[in-house]
């Protein structure tokens, strides 16, 4: 009986299953697929995506629950595109709780839209989405090779979520939001430069010596605009705040510098606050960021090695373990300790014969002032009696100094002497941080040389009112203060400094001006020349590398000096910084020990001789890129004769005069020039029917 119930229930089943629509739903139609859209369409051409409701298919490329709004991007195979390459194929899909994996084809049904709120924030996204799974495993679309700069709107919109590439390798050029935001900000074609590096907001071409006016400021912004165009960021797919750990790090040397290069970046190109951004991806095609750090520099025989060294508010509290927090220094003995291990790392493995420091404590020169312990630490580094200080006649207090801060001068005296007292710079109401300077006599030889050296310390760029205020000119405020200090240094340089008994004049320290601000260029009109090119760089800021600490010296100094900066701070994150790292900085070197990086200067009153005499240092310029085209004699004409060769200061004042074939002159080029010191030159080459000019760059 139960068997016969059971048959019949199943044949009332069969007969409902198989009975026609209409006979049992009411006439119903069958259930009807919605209709698939292309994201091409969606995106379409325009600035933003079309608005409204859509199912679509693609295949999941990135996971990134960690963004606000968590999801994931979808993009479609190349078979299944629209076909047209100036819309984008991809969206992101908005889904916090994210379930599903690389490879998935996935049909999505939900709401796109692209504006200002959230969830978009100007991506266009899917929200709301019904996800169904119809395969797994499935081979993700090709990268799309980006073009080359401008990275504008404009440019990038078509390929927005889409998985992409580079050309070119990239370089890292600003670090400064990594370890709060995890992003980096990558360029093409190198680091990009404050623009008053190479363009004169006065002077064009820049080797001019202006010091007022803005005929050139338009050359100004079209340089900030390019070095934007070329920029973009690369994220570490979170939008967490202060990372851990801290991403893109090299594993060894744990840290990421401007500079730092990615040979071939793959990511998912997104947007968000603001910017494109690189999404990375796992496995081979994450970044791979190549990192490394410059040893010290070297030179060939010397008989002098000078130094400047910005010591980052070196305040020693009371001299006697307290009096913390400092003004302006560490906060905490356990800072201090921190910041001072890093500083002496960093002048012992240079090695100066003579220091010139920004920066120190302005208390004096008893037994516990500021500059006594770093000479105290030097000494214990390096053994009794390896360094003294230059006694600036101020038992409490520098003289003509109205800052916590001021310049001072430590020297080897086994190497150097003292030549008479120390002269600080007595004009009023100019300086806040006066010049110092000591003239030297040398004791390597059995016949001495002489040298002064003078330390600075211009006003900052910070702040300023009146005619001192940011003028927009690329400069920043205060540069008619800094303007002023520049007269007043050359003239303390020729009233006081030279009648102390040296016509062979070393300016260092921090001019706060870059390399074709007007401060620098009223010191090349009054003869002195700055020894770095415009590619030598000591400070980084928002972003934009630059030089704000140079090397100045009379025109008899050109043949017999050598300089280079040692890129050990300006390029390192701020994280490792002593006063923010606290106890996990590293105190075993001296990267990182200030934001300023130091200089190097080598001195050989013989003439000088490079280390490097066989690599070529002269480039065409203008180059804002390093390692920019060599400045070569190969494309003379044939059958010239010989030629004239003339090296010539951008003042006009000759350098070097060469004559001889084309082919020798090019062969011994870099032995010629090798005791050139870097900087900018005029090039005249003479010859049968040839007369020619050009400005090179040595590095």
């Amino acid at each position: 009986m139960r068997h016969s119930h059971s048959a019949l229930i199943f044949l009332l089943l069969s007969c409902w299953l198989h009975a026609p629509a209409s006979a049992t739903s009411g006439g119903q139609p069958p259930r009807k697929e919605p209709a698939i859209t292309r994201i091409g369409s969606i995106q379409g051409s325009a600035g933003a995506a079309k608005p409204g409701s859509y199912t679509i298919q693609a295949i999941v490329t990135g996971i990134y629950p960690g963004l606000t709004p968590g999801g994931f991007y979808v993009q479609e195979a190349a078979a299944a595109s629209d076909g047209n390459p100036a819309t984008s194929d991809a969206l992101f899909v908005v889904q916090p709780e994210t379930k599903v994996a690389l490879g998935d084809k996935v049909q999505l049904t939900g709401t796109v839209q692209e504006a200002g709120a959230a969830p978009s924030f100007d991506q266009a996204v899917l929200t709301e989405a019904t996800v169904t799974v119809l395969s797994s495993g499935n081979a993700l679309p090709a990268f799309t090779t980006l073009p080359l700069p401008p990275y504008s709107g404009a440019a990038l919109e078509r390929y927005e979520g889409m998985r992409v590439q580079f050309p070119v390798p990239l370089t890292v050029s600003d670090v400064y939001t990594l370890r709060q935001r995890g992003e980096l900000t990558l360029t093409t074609g190198g680091p990009v430069y404050q623009p008053t590096q190479f363009i004169d907001p006065n002077d064009d071409p820049a080797t001019g010596t202006r010091s007022t006016g803005t005929s050139n400021l338009a050359a100004i912004n079209a340089y900030q605009a390019a070095n934007l165009d070329r920029s973009i960021l690369l994220d570490d797919g979170s939008a967490a705040t202060n990372p851990t750990p801290v991403p893109f790090l090299d594993p060894t040397l744990r840290t990421v510098r401007v500079g730092s290069t990615v040979a071939q970046l793959r990511g998912i190109l997104g947007y968000g606050f603001g910017k494109w951004r690189v999404q990375p991806l796992p496995g081979p095609d994450a970044p791979a960021l190549v990192v490394t750090r410059p040893p010290v520099p070297v030179f060939g025989p010397l008989d002098v090695k000078v130094a400047s060294y910005n010591v980052l508010n070196y305040f020693n509290g009371d001299g006697a373990g307290g009096g913390f927090p400092t003004p302006r220094g560490a906060k905490t003995p356990a800072d201090f300790v921190r910041q001072r291990s890093k500083i002496i790392q960093g002048l012992v493995q240079m090695n100066p014969d003579i220091i010139g420091l920004t920066e120190i404590e302005n208390d004096g020169t008893g037994p516990a002032s500021a500059i006594q312990d770093l000479v105290n630490g030097l000494n214990q580094a390096q053994g009794p009696g390896t360094y003294a200080f230059v006694n600036d006649g101020g038992t409490t207090q520098q003289p003509n100094n109205t800052d916590v801060i001021r310049c001072a001068i430590i020297y080897k005296p086994a190497v150097v002497a003292p030549l008479g007292e120390a002269r600080v710079a007595t004009v009023t109401g100019v300086f806040e941080r006066p010049p110092l300077a000591q003239v030297f006599t040398t004791r390597r030889k059995a016949r001495p040389d002489t040298l002064a050296v003078v330390i600075n310390h211009f006003k900052s760029k910070g702040s300023g009112t009146g005619v001192n205020a940011d003028q927009n000119d690329g400069q920043g405020g205060s540069n008619d203060r800094r303007r002023n200090q520049a007269n007043a240094l050359v003239q303390f340089v020729n009233t006081t400094v030279v009648p102390a008994g040296t016509k062979r004049v070393v300016c260092i320290g921090d001019y706060n001006a870059n390399y074709e601000e007007d401060p620098i260029d009223i010191m090349r009109a009054a003869g002195l020349v700055v020894v770095t090119p415009p590619t030598s760089a000591s400070y980084v800021f928002k972003g934009l590398t630059g030089s704000l600490d140079h090397c100045i010296v009379t025109s008899n100094m050109v043949g017999f000096i050598d300089v280079h900066k040692w890129n050990i701070n300006s390029g390192e994150p701020l994280f490792l910084q002593f006063d923010v790292a606290g106890a996990a900085t590293d105190v075993s070197t001296p990267f990182r020990s200030s934001d300023h990086d130091p200089v190097l200067i080598g001195v050989n009153f013989a003439g000088i001789t490079p280390a490097n005499m066989n690599t070529p240092r002269l480039f065409v310029y203008p180059k804002p890129a390093a390692g920019g085209r060599t400045f070569t004699l190969a494309d003379l004409p044939k059958n010239i004769g010989p030629l004239t060769l003339e090296v010539l200061l951008p003042q006009g004042i000759p350098m070097l005069r060469l004559h001889g074939s084309g082919s020798l002159l090019q062969a011994e080029l870099n032995r010629y020039t090798g005791h050139l010191a870097p900087g900018i030159y005029e090039v005249r080459l003479q010859g049968r029917n040839l007369n020619r000019t050009q400005r090179v760059m040595k590095e």
